[in-house]
């Protein structure tokens, strides 16, 4: 589970979101996973002609910039779609002999300027005007097997509203950490697709 305080690393947005709060004490915050990656699960993905084990190397940023601490908190997403995908017939982060090598950043890039002006409006209509701010993820996945190596990139976003705006159409409200497992997940495994239909995996 996400700690509080460890969720806040995630999201650029949350510097409007606490300061939109501290002025009124009591807007409310929802978080929305965007509908329009596709759900991905282990038999989309073509077969491995013969899985080999890994290395995967993993790194959250946040606006390009190394975040430690969420990338601590979602390491184990990361790793956990590697395990489930049978892509791979053991993986591990330390150096391994003849293990091929999957390196995977997930970038948190918000525009924290913007979000803070629509948090102040926020606040000072007390909540009265809502407000919806985006975080949107890229996850950079690059693997590399036998001197071949083949990338992919995968785009994801959270919409958070803050006060009282409109949810958005057809979605329905997450707890943070579930919002923050589901995207982390289902890129991942949108990466790995994308990967086996490259035929990286054979």
């Amino acid at each position: 589970m996400f700690r509080k305080f460890d969720l806040r690393a995630l999201r650029a947005g949350v510097v409007a979101l606490a300061f939109a709060a501290s002025l009124t004490g009591c807007l409310t915050t929802k978080m929305y996973v965007d509908p329009k990656l596709p759900v991905v699960a282990k038999q989309d993905l073509a077969p491995a002609d013969a899985a080999r084990p890994v290395q995967v190397v993993f790194e959250f940023r946040t606006n390009g910039k190394p975040n430690a601490r969420a990338t601590k908190e979602v390491r184990q997403h990361v790793l956990s779609v590697a395990n489930q995908s049978g892509m791979f017939t053991t993986v591990t982060e330390t150096p391994a002999q003849d293990a091929d090598t999957l390196n995977v950043v997930i970038d948190n890039v918000a525009d924290r300027g913007e979000a803070a002006k629509k948090g102040f409006g926020t606040g000072l209509t007390l909540g009265l005007n809502g407000t919806t701010v985006t975080d949107g993820y890229v996850c950079t996945v690059v693997y590399t097997r036998n001197g071949k190596v083949v990338e992919t990139k995968v785009e994801h976003a959270i919409h958070s509203t803050i006060g009282n705006e409109k949810a958005p159409a057809g979605l329905a409200p997450l707890q943070p950490a579930q919002a923050v497992q589901q995207v982390m997940t289902q890129m991942m495994w949108n990466a790995l697709n994308n990967l086996s239909q490259q035929h990286a995996f054979q």
